[in-house]
């Protein structure tokens, strides 16, 4: 997978979809560290909220839609390698 660049800050458009900074949908952000999965967008009582799965602990997050930028999450655009 490939970081979709260093400034590529997701945005959630209002069906609930993370899109990267061209618009394409994403459903994998990184910090630099941890990947995560976009699981999906409940509301709630304090508004909105960003399920996020940690790939390798599968330990889901759930975090508030207006605190998902400060997270310095960027999104991640998996690429397809063909067998030689």
């Amino acid at each position: 997978m490939n970081a979709s660049g260093r400034n590529a800050r997701p945005r959630l458009t209002d069906p609930g979809v993370i899109t990267d900074d061209a618009g394409q949908p994403t459903r994998y952000l990184t910090d630099g560290v941890n990947l995560y999965r976009y699981v999906g967008t409940i509301p709630s009582s304090v508004g909105h909220v960003v399920g996020l799965e940690n790939c390798r602990s599968l330990d889901l997050t759930l975090c508030p839609v207006d605190e998902l930028q400060a997270l310095r999450l960027r999104s991640v655009t998996p690429t397809v390698v063909s067998p030689a």
